[in-house]
Formats: C-alpha cells, sequence, structure tokens
C-alpha cells in the first residue's frame, strides 16, 4: 500500500513539474520573444514592462483631480445667452440650429471665458459641428470626444493695447474619449481578440494637451506641444501614446505622437474657428479673474470674401 502511494505521490509531482516547465517555459517565450518583437519598438521589452503600462492605463487618478479648470452647468448658460445675444443660431439647450458652421454663425462680437468656451466646444462636437472640420480624428469617432476643460495662459508681450487683447497664449486642454469604438475598429483592423482589447484599454481615456499658440502666424499656429495620458505626465505618457496610435491609426495616416498632440489640441481651435476669428483676454467674468477669448464672426465673413 504505501509502495502505490509513494508511487502516486511520485506521478503527481511528475505532472505538476512538467505543468510547471510548460509555464515557466511558456512564460519565459513570452517575456524573452513575444513581447519584445511585437511591442520592443515603443519601449516594451518584457512581461514586466508590459504589465507597468496595462496597470498605467488603468490606474489614472480620479476625473476631478486631472480636471482642475472644468466648467459648470451655469458656463454653458451664460455662453449660449452671449451666442444668442450676438445671432448665433444655438438653442437654449445647447441644440444648434444648423449643420452649416457658416449658416451657425452670428453677426457680432462675443467675449467667453475660457470655462464658458469649454462648454460651448463640448456642445459643437455633440452637435456634429466639427466632424469634418476634424478628418484625422475619425478614426476616434469624433462623437466620442468630450471635452473638459479649456484654459488661457495669455502672453503679456503680445497686448494689442488698442483693444486689450492678445496674440499669443499658453493653453491647456483637456479631453475624454470613450473607448468602445475604438475597441471595436481595432479589433477588426488588428484581427485582434475583443477580450485582450478590454484588458489593454480601459473605458475612458483622457489626455491633457499644453501648447503655445502664435495667432500672428499664418502657417503654423501651434508650438511647444506636449501631451499626457491619463494624469501622467508626457515622459510617463511617451510610451502608452504611441502604442494606442500604433492600435488605432492605420498606416496610411501617417500618424505620430508629435502630429497626434496637434491633432488633439485642434479640437479646442477648430471649435473656436467655428465661432469666428478669435484672441485672447484676461481679466473678464462677472469675478473679473477669469482669462478666455473674444470671438468676431463677422470678421470672418469679410477675411473670406
Amino acid at each position: 500500500m504505501k509502495r502505490k502511494r509513494s508511487g502516486f505521490i511520485a506521478k503527481v509531482i511528475i505532472i505538476i513539474s512538467i505543468v510547471l516547465s510548460i509555464f515557466v517555459g511558456g512564460f519565459f517565450f513570452l517575456d524573452k520573444v513575444i513581447v519584445p518583437k511585437y511591442f520592443g519598438t515603443y519601449g516594451i521589452y518584457n512581461v514586466g514592462d508590459l504589465i507597468s503600462v496595462v496597470s498605467s492605463l488603468y490606474s489614472s487618478p480620479k476625473e476631478s483631480d486631472i480636471v482642475t479648470n472644468g466648467y459648470s452647468s451655469s458656463d454653458l448658460v451664460n455662453a449660449i445667452s452671449k451666442l444668442q445675444a450676438a445671432n448665433y443660431k444655438i438653442q437654449d439647450d445647447g441644440t444648434i440650429k444648423s449643420q452649416d458652421i457658416d449658416n451657425f454663425k452670428g453677426d457680432g462680437k462675443v467675449t467667453l471665458t475660457d470655462c464658458e468656451f469649454a462648454a460651448v466646444c463640448d456642445k459643437l462636437i455633440e452637435n456634429g459641428m466639427l466632424k469634418n472640420a476634424l478628418p484625422s480624428l475619425n478614426y476616434l469617432n469624433v462623437i466620442n470626444i468630450s471635452v473638459l476643460e479649456f484654459s488661457v495662459d495669455p502672453d503679456e508681450d503680445s497686448l494689442d493695447v488698442a483693444d486689450n487683447t492678445y496674440s499669443k497664449a499658453h493653453v491647456k486642454f483637456i479631453v475624454k474619449i470613450e473607448t468602445t469604438d475604438i475597441r471595436d475598429q481595432i479589433a477588426k483592423q488588428m484581427n485582434t481578440p475583443m477580450y485582450l482589447l478590454k484588458i489593454i484599454i480601459p473605458d475612458n481615456l483622457y489626455f491633457s494637451i499644453n501648447y503655445d499658440i502664435d495667432l500672428n502666424d499664418p502657417v503654423e499656429r501651434y508650438s511647444n506641444g506636449d501631451i499626457s495620458i491619463n494624469g501622467k505626465n508626457p515622459k510617463q505618457s511617451e510610451i502608452l501614446i504611441n502604442l494606442l496610435i500604433e492600435f488605432i491609426f492605420p498606416e496610411e495616416a501617417d500618424m505620430d505622437i508629435e502630429k497626434f498632440t496637434k491633432t488633439i489640441g485642434d479640437v479646442a481651435m477648430k471649435g473656436i474657428d467655428a465661432l469666428g476669428t478669435f484672441k485672447f483676454v484676461s481679466g473678464i467674468g462677472l469675478s473679473g479673474r477669469r482669462n478666455g477669448i473674444t470671438v468676431s464672426a463677422t470678421e470672418v465673413v469679410k477675411s473670406q470674401q
């Protein structure tokens, strides 16, 4: 009996050893061969790096920690009231009466705080007004983008004392992207199982963009741009964003992190362009301590004639 029992235990130990060997060998193959082969380009060289990337995507702080200058419902109400006073075709609930940007524009000048503009920009996206203006983002489905914050810090050296406006400013812009459609697209495009994408890509991604704007530059308004994801700093975000770009955009899109930064930043700039010709302002709002933009729709009409 003891001999049979010891023989059974020996067989169990052998089976366990084989399973462990297969597991260890598989892990070694994954760690040393598979991961470096497919992800080494993005700075992911082993399973540990891959786990770090995935955990970074999922360990984002609360939205309230990322968004420090968010807008309220009263900001939207104030913005709509100002736009209606200037004959912009927008209803009290934020619905835009015309899908044609030129027909949407009013005939007066409007001054919006940074928070008021963020609220309007979100409504422009919701109404589908920016879809054609942002072709590079069609891969992301523009409608799934929500504007959370727009902050303006005017450059004092660019002050025009004649009308107290600024032609240069540092801008911070935060958007949230819902990834449901993106994951469906990637699954088809890369022939990747959906369950793996759900593990890698969370339901929501938060992108924070910082850049300088020079309205006097007719060729390139943007400079010194950087982008971060889910509350990380730009350096920590580089691998994550390059990986997402590879997943989301086809090769013919010719997308890289610099172009992606500008593309996301364009959500704000195209939103302002949809309102008219603009400059930056300071000392506005009920408290007189907000920064923002002043927009003239009539100047756009003249410049196009």
